[in-house]
């Protein structure tokens, strides 16, 4: 076989080969087993490296700095001023200043509308639950016209606002229901085109001028209850009905033929 003909993987399994056969062949002839331990000598081993001077401490004594405390170097009047230790959570903390302006209660859902006190949106916490704007208060207990909140002041109870008149917004009441006109009776006619006969009283002369009264404005009255308010409307209706039964019994009769000029 020729050398040239030989490919490289062929080459370098025969390069590994013959240095394997070759260290078997050392290793069976004694080598490295002439190997021992040099003998213990001091002076063969290497120096330690020398450690440099410590250098002396820098500080002095606190006696000697006690001019630092008298006129300390950070304040332009070089006069010591009074500083003040304060918790920053607590200092951060914003106040629970809030008034209850609404009350959702359902068989399952429970939901309190608070308002800044000094106006702004509302926020809304269920109960059991807190507010992002007051992490710290959490809605315990709501009834129908109370919340109470706890918070790291304890208990806080909030009444529902209601309107008194001196600021919000007034319920929402109907007003005073208007005043019913008397019915006039129509008179019954005699004749054909017989002119209405005039009222009774003091009525004015043909051609004289009756000055008109200004209406007077209602003298402002209190808001009425739910049961007033019933109580008016009833009155209206039976009003009304007294009213239509009056006109049915009063008919107007037809008017009279006119007279025959044959006759």
């Amino acid at each position: 076989m020729r050398l040239d003909s030989l490919g490289p993987r062929t080459l370098l399994l025969g390069t590994v080969a013959g240095w394997a056969v070759l260290v078997a062949i050392l290793a069976l002839a004694g080598l490295g087993g002439r190997i021992t331990p040099l003998a213990d000598d001091p002076g063969s081993a290497p120096r330690l490296p020398t450690l440099p001077k410590a250098a002396p401490e820098r500080l002095g004594p606190l006696a000697q700095y006690s001019e630092l405390v008298a006129r300390p170097p950070f304040y332009e009047a070089r006069r010591p001023q009074p500083f003040y230790l304060t918790n920053d959570a607590e200092a951060q903390a914003p106040s629970f200043d809030y008034v209850l302006t609404s009350v959702l209660i359902t068989p399952g859902f429970r939901m309190a509308i608070l308002q800044p006190s000094q106006g702004g949106e509302g926020v809304r916490i269920k109960q059991g639950e807190a507010a992002s704007a007051a992490p710290q208060w959490t809605l315990v207990d709501l009834q129908p016209r109370t919340a109470v909140f706890e918070g790291p002041e304890g208990r806080r109870t909030l009444e529902l606002r209601v309107f008194d008149g001196t600021g919000g917004q007034p319920p929402s009441v109907s007003g005073t229901p208007p005043p019913i006109a008397a019915p006039v009776p129509v008179p019954p006619q005699t004749g054909g085109n017989a002119p209405p006969k005039p009222a009774p009283g003091n009525a004015p002369a043909t051609g004289q001028v009756v000055p008109v009264q200004p209406a007077q404005e209602p003298a402002e009255q209190p808001a009425m209850t739910t049961e007033q308010q019933m109580e008016a409307i009833r009155k209206r209706i039976e009003a009304r009905r007294a009213q239509m039964r009056q006109q049915q019994g009063q008919a107007v009769p037809p008017p009279a033929p006119p007279p025959n000029p044959n006759q």
